[in-house]
């Protein structure tokens, strides 16, 4: 009768009976095989019987299925002693009534008398069965010992020394990843520590089994005619040699397991290379879940580095609005990532007087964010050391040519400065949207800066001056200023929200207070983008005369 056999996970040598026409595998008690485990779905895969035979097929889960290491994506027929692997638990259908199969790989012509040579590929299967019970023995105590270990700094000599424990003929062994184009041994070992400094590998027998993904075995490598003779095999007197890949489960190379001899008389065998790649087998699993843990940290770390980032960052924001009697201010700031490019703030001037500004550097991320950090600073300094805004702007645009002209970057940047006891208002732009002025009692919304006023972006050019242009605010009047993050915000159909939408926010909120104003625009803005994330940092401020 067909069954599964479990090789790995829960209930490891189980034989699970097919005697029905539908078994699922999944997380969910419920399922004919559980499998116990996050990464696994409720109802992961299922086997069915069809006219007599057995196929299986994922069930839309999040991490796959794969057979004999290969990624099913339709119903798969099974055969006899087919691996089937779903995350870290595998099992063998194993079919009684089919032929059994071959256990030798064919070797491609008569043995000749000083080279034996063999290839595999590293998804055949094993049919560890039929090595000798030590060396299973072995292999079953190093596949334990991996799993134990997830760091890769202790996990790669810890297979090195399995190696050397499990072919005593063998007088170096090679751990080594592939970087691009760049073979990079991780780990050298030699049954001489004296020896390790000079040892070298054979790059022509690596860069076939990384290539092919297969692995390799030669009875004499200075007589094999598949590789090209190397000095490193002249050298170093390799005879006997055989490297194994480690693959990823989507069945790409990323690295290989090299082991050679100096001795005629030591040879690796068949079998060798068949325990050799149960071996590369269970150390690229262990690898990869080593890399999979050491990304999650660095992840892990780099997230906590970022909401640091972000606490520093909305310290260069206001806490609070301004006090000025007749005014009220209001403003909002919300980066796309943990950090954002956008800028706004309060200054308080001599005289009553009060500077507000928008800013917006090109980009996203830490990069605009470090540029942010730099307007906050110099903005202020500028502010407060001319008096004229014009002049001020002109100031800040030379203090930061210096940095953004390299990376080529530039600031966008909307400035007023309120007078409220003349509840006169100046302005300067440089290369950012004009501020809407809202005048309620007329119904108008208007920009509040002439249509072809202004300057470049700050950074740009040196050596700018920059003009100034000023509004009277009347009583319920009200000053808006924003970043494109506003305008430009897309919803999931790939449209933007639009200016048109802005101003038909403001128009509804009537005689609302600015922050009642801006909290309408911000919802609007939020709702149009729902279900996306955010396309860029959204930044508001409104100032409006209230008495």
């Amino acid at each position: 009768m067909p069954s599964l056999r479990i090789l790995k996970g829960p209930n490891e040598g189980h034989v699970i009976p097919l005697d029905g026409d539908r078994f699922v595998l999944g997380r969910n008690p419920e399922c004919a095989v559980v499998i116990p485990v996050t990464s696994v779905s409720r109802e992961h895969a299922q086997i069915v019987r069809l006219n007599g035979k057995f196929f299986i097929e994922d069930k839309q889960s999040r991490n796959g299925t794969f057979v004999n290491n290969q990624a099913i994506n339709a119903r798969t027929a099974l055969k006899n002693n087919d691996r089937i692997r779903i995350c870290d638990f595998i099992a063998a259908f194993l079919d009684t009534a089919a032929e059994p199969e071959a256990a030798e790989e064919d070797m491609g012509g008569d043995e000749g008398p000083s080279t034996v040579e063999a290839t595999l590929n590293h998804t055949s299967h094993m049919l560890l069965e039929t090595t000798p019970a030590e060396k299973l023995r072995l292999l079953i105590e190093i596949t334990n010992n991996l799993s134990k270990i997830l760091e890769l700094q202790s996990l790669m000599p810890k297979i090195a020394d399995s190696l050397f424990h499990l072919f005593r003929q063998a007088d170096r062994t090679f751990l080594i990843q592939s970087e691009g184009e760049r073979l990079m041994p991780r780990v050298v070992k030699t049954r001489r520590a004296s020896d390790e400094s000079s040892a070298r590998f054979s790059k022509s027998i690596v860069r076939k089994t990384l290539e092919e993904a297969k692995a390799f075995l030669s009875d004499d490598a200075s007589r094999d005619d598949r590789i090209q003779l190397s000095q490193s095999v002249v050298d170093f007197r390799i005879r006997s040699v055989m490297c194994a890949p480690l693959c990823r489960a989507d069945g790409k190379a990323f690295g290989v397991i090299q082991l050679d001899t100096q001795d005629r008389t030591k040879k690796f065998t068949q079998e060798d290379l068949k325990l050799l790649c149960g071996v590369a087998n269970q150390a690229s699993i262990a690898l990869e879940n080593a890399r999979l843990l050491d990304e999650a940290v660095r992840q892990e770390r780099l997230q906590r580095d970022l909401q640091l980032a972000k606490k520093v960052q909305l310290s260069f924001l206001p806490i609070g609005a301004p006090r000025v009697p007749g005014y009220e201010f209001w403003g909002f700031y919300e980066p796309a990532r943990e950090v954002g490019g956008d800028y706004y703030g309060y200054i308080p001037l001599v005289n009553g007087r009060v500077a507000t500004a928008v800013g917006d550097v090109a980009g996203k991320g830490v990069s605009a964010s470090l540029l942010m950090a730099k307007l906050s600073s110099d903005i202020r300094f500028c502010m407060l050391a001319e008096a004229d805004l014009g002049t001020a702007t002109a100031r800040l645009n030379d203090s930061l040519y210096e940095f953004t002209s390299p990376m080529d970057r530039f600031i966008t940047l909307a400035g007023t400065v309120l007078d409220p006891t003349t509840h006169v208002v100046t302005m300067v732009n440089a290369g950012h949207s004009s501020p809407l002025l809202w005048r309620p009692a007329t119904g108008e919304l208007v920009d509040a800066m002439p249509k072809d006023f202004g300057g470049p972006p700050l950074g740009m050019i040196e050596g700018l001056t920059f003009e100034t242009c000023s509004v009277t605010l009347e009583l319920g009047e009200t000053l808006i200023l924003f970043t494109d993050g506003v305008n430009e915000s897309m919803n999931v159909q790939g449209q933007e929200f639009g200016l048109e939408n802005v101003q038909k926010v403001i128009r509804a909120s009537g005689n609302a207070s600015p922050m009642e104003m801006g909290e309408k625009l911000v919802a609007a803005v939020k709702q149009h983008a729902a279900g996306r994330d955010p396309h860029d940092d959204l930044t508001v401020v409104i100032l409006g005369r209230r008495e």
